[in-house]
């Protein structure tokens, strides 16, 4: 952290002048009125600012030639414009209410392109839908989203299915850093909800692609996270800030934000706080409360950018959250616990990222990134008839390194390379407390105490722009130290190591349309959890396993996307084929089968699988008010050792939204529906929250709009308008009844 205020202090006294600016005005191309708060940057360089309230933008540069600007802004289509070093600049955004093929994204190259442009099946929520829809947390932010399925263990968790796989077995990215860490578990899990959606600005989904250039866990894809960022801004400093408030009825959520924000010329500072207070759910149908589900949440986020020179940036960020008592309805309803919750469950991010960007083909931007997590998870567990009060603690500290360069050698080829570690350990324990004669026992936690995980990589991937083709290749290579010890199951150290890589052709037919033909494999290394895990999980014991090797996935896929004025679409058929993978099997615990009632399991890499599907998503302007969007997922998961079906596989399931824009009214009429699943693995029927013949199917009808004044913003809707009863395949919990939120925005 010293070096870290050394080298801002150093950048603020080198700060220089700029010799040339760019000056204009951002109109509305419909309308021709000004447009504020519109981004507009220098591609590849730290320059860039913000549009006042009258349009006007102003930028200092040094190059005297050819600028190639950024524009982009909520509510208009992103525009990339050369300008030379003058003023009076008119630049027109054209309004868009179809975003699809039309976000900026990052994750999918490690560098800003144009979501048609990648060859990769993209899901983008885009900064105006989550300002629309003002979710109550990460796992509704992502609910309808084209080819991911969200299954909610509790009301405070939410683990998103990616192409049919969860858990460890899908990438979270926190600002491109790695969420995953050693103790995340096979199947469902509730990280995902300890990332604060008040402080999100957008979200990229990247399906069924991820290893070579993320590493471990992307069998199903890579889910980034973007926070929000303070913008420079042009002329004097200013202050600024926002304060939020939502509201949902039956008591189900009272939230809030504070932020403020100082913009200046080369240094822009953000700080928020919020607290958000969630009841018990209340069910459709008939079903009521079901309690415990309600939780508090309390976060903190700061975020600092500065630039100096025309090519050095600094960008820095603390991110912390709180989540108390966080029940597990299911546990307590289900599964005979007078006690289930976490509480607290912690998580806290730090980082600084350090940019640069030259002339030179070869390092045309570098960026070197330094990360501090910490997780935190308190279980506290009580049976029903028992006196024995649990309290089970994991602690998971993680430093993360990585460096990655940006090169364009020529018109036509470009390359993202780089290296990353991360390093995590892991301190676990427990307590068993008699509650009738207060008599306190300490043991072994799920995991070993002091256990370790260390990753090293490298990876590289490239670019080919061969008229109407584009070809993409890379490669990684990663290997790993996993060490525990233990006092009852002994000293284990494994060090696997994978090398994954992926190639993909796009043929352009017109600028506007493309087909897309791509290959890749992809990995996930043994971690703490699956060598050294002890403890309860859904319908069993686990036991601690050894000689783990990585899991493997290899997929072939097709696809087609088109991007127009008034039309876009976009649709993948793919084939993952898994091998190595890492199950659970019966096992014995000192002879016997069984600990306390509960069934003895262990892992093993004993399983090959296959998931098939299709993900298909469109949206049609019908008009300049009316847009029609909808998409549909299907997916078919087959055990290939015995021809089961494969564990938890979403059923068939989609989205029709009918929406409205006109200058600052929005609203719009969803429809979303899942089919029954009854293809059930044995996994499946043995899992207390699904129903043996199967999940129902269902259809929930939502009604949302919001209004724009000046600096206010109102949004409200109606949830499960004709309150049917249902849960989501895989869920411990039902979803909402008939209910209604409203939320109050204010920006000055």
């Amino acid at each position: 952290m010293k070096g870290i205020v050394i080298m801002l202090l150093a950048a603020l006294l080198t700060m220089q002048l700029f010799s040339q600016s760019i000056e204009g005005i951002i109109l509305n191309g419909d309308t021709q009125e000004p447009v504020s708060h519109a981004n507009i940057s220098v591609k590849n360089s730290t320059m860039g600012t913000v549009s006042n309230d009258s349009g006007f933008f102003s930028i200092d540069v040094l190059d005297t030639g050819k600028i190639s600007l950024r524009i982009s802004c909520l509510g208009f289509e992103t525009q990339e414009k050369e300008v030379t070093s003058c003023k009076n600049q008119k630049i027109r955004l054209r309004p868009v209410s179809v975003q699809l093929n039309k976000s900026i994204v990052v994750t999918a190259s490690r560098n800003e392109l144009l979501s048609f442009q990648t060859p990769d099946a993209v899901s983008v929520i885009t900064p105006q839908e989550l300002k629309i829809n003002a979710p109550r947390s990460m796992a509704d932010a992502l609910s309808g989203v084209t080819g991911v399925w969200m299954q909610k263990t509790n009301h405070g968790g939410g683990s998103p299915f990616v192409r049919g796989l969860t858990g460890n077995q899908t990438l979270l990215l926190i600002d491109g850093i790695r969420l995953n860490n050693a103790t995340f578990r096979y199947g469902p899990n509730q990280y995902f909800n300890t990332i604060d959606i008040f402080s999100v600005d957008h979200v990229e989904v990247i399906r069924g692609k991820g290893s070579v250039l993320y590493g471990s866990d992307a069998l199903g894809g890579v889910i980034n996270v973007l926070t929000r960022s303070p913008e420079y801004a042009p002329g004097k400093p200013r202050l600024g800030g926002r304060g939020k408030v939502k509201y949902m009825n039956k008591g189900m959520e009272e939230s809030g934000l504070g932020e403020l924000s100082f913009e200046s010329k080369n240094i822009a500072v953000s700080g928020n706080v919020n607290y958000k207070n969630f009841g018990d759910i209340f069910a459709g149908g008939d079903l009521g409360y079901e309690r415990p589900s309600g939780y508090d949440e309390t976060g903190v986020t700061l975020k600092a950018k500065m630039r100096f020179h025309s090519n050095w940036q600094i960008t820095s960020a603390y991110q912390y959250l709180i989540q108390n008592d966080v029940g597990r309805y299911d546990q307590v309803a289900q599964r005979g616990y007078l006690l289930y919750s976490f509480d607290p469950q912690i998580h806290r991010l730090a980082y600084a990222k350090i940019e640069h960007f030259s002339e030179n083909p070869w390092l045309k931007k570098m960026k070197l990134t330094v990360s501090n997590q910490y997780s935190d998870e308190t279980r506290k567990k009580q049976k029903e008839n028992s006196a024995t009060f649990t309290m089970e603690n994991d602690v998971v500290k993680t430093n993360g390194l990585s460096l990655e360069s940006y090169s364009a050698f020529s018109r036509i080829w470009e390359a993202v390379s780089g290296a990353e570690f991360y390093s995590d350990n892991v301190e676990s324990g427990k307590t068993e407390t008699n509650t009738q004669t207060g008599e306190k026992n300490t043991c072994r936690g799920l995991y070993p105490d002091n256990s370790s995980m260390l990753s090293f990589a490298a990876f590289t991937q490239h670019t080919l722009k061969l008229k109407k083709f584009h070809v993409n290749f890379g490669g990684r290579f990663n290997t790993f130290r996993i060490h525990s010890t233990d006092d009852e199951f002994g000293k284990v150290i494994i060090k696997p190591n994978s090398l994954v890589g992926n190639i993909s052709l796009q043929y352009f037919t017109s600028p506007e349309q493309q087909f897309i033909l791509s290959t890749h494999s992809a990995f996930r290394a043994p971690n703490i959890n699956d060598i050294s895990s002890f403890g309860l999980f859904d319908y069993g014991i686990e036991i601690p396993s050894i000689d783990l090797s990585p899991e493997k996935a290899f997929t072939i896929e097709g696809g087609y996307k088109k991007s127009s004025e008034r039309f876009s679409m976009a649709v993948n058929a793919f084939s993952t084929r898994l091998k190595d993978q890492i199950e659970r099997v019966e096992a014995t615990y000192m002879g016997s089968e069984y600990i306390d009632g509960d069934r003895v399991y262990k892992k093993e890499n004993i399983a090959r699988s296959n998931i098939s599907g299709i993900e298909f998503e469109s949206g049609f302007k019908l008009n300049r008010q009316f847009s029609f969007v909808n998409n549909l997922t299907w997916l078919y998961g087959k055990n290939l050792e015995d021809d089961t079906p494969m564990r938890r596989i979403p059923p068939l399931n989609g989205k029709l939204a009918l929406q409205y824009h006109k200058s600052a009214i929005f609203g719009e009429m969803e429809f979303l529906f899942a089919a029954k699943q009854d293809r059930l693995s044995g996994g499946d029927i043995d899992d207390h929250r699904i129903p043996k013949e199967g999940t129902p199917g269902w259809k929930v009808l939502n009604l949302k709009a919001g209004y724009l004044w000046k600096k206010f913003s109102v949004n409200g809707g109606l949830q499960n308008i004709f309150n049917q009863a249902y849960r989501t395949h895989g869920s411990g919990i039902d979803s909402y009844g008939r209910s209604f939120w409203s939320s109050l925005m204010v920006e000055f």
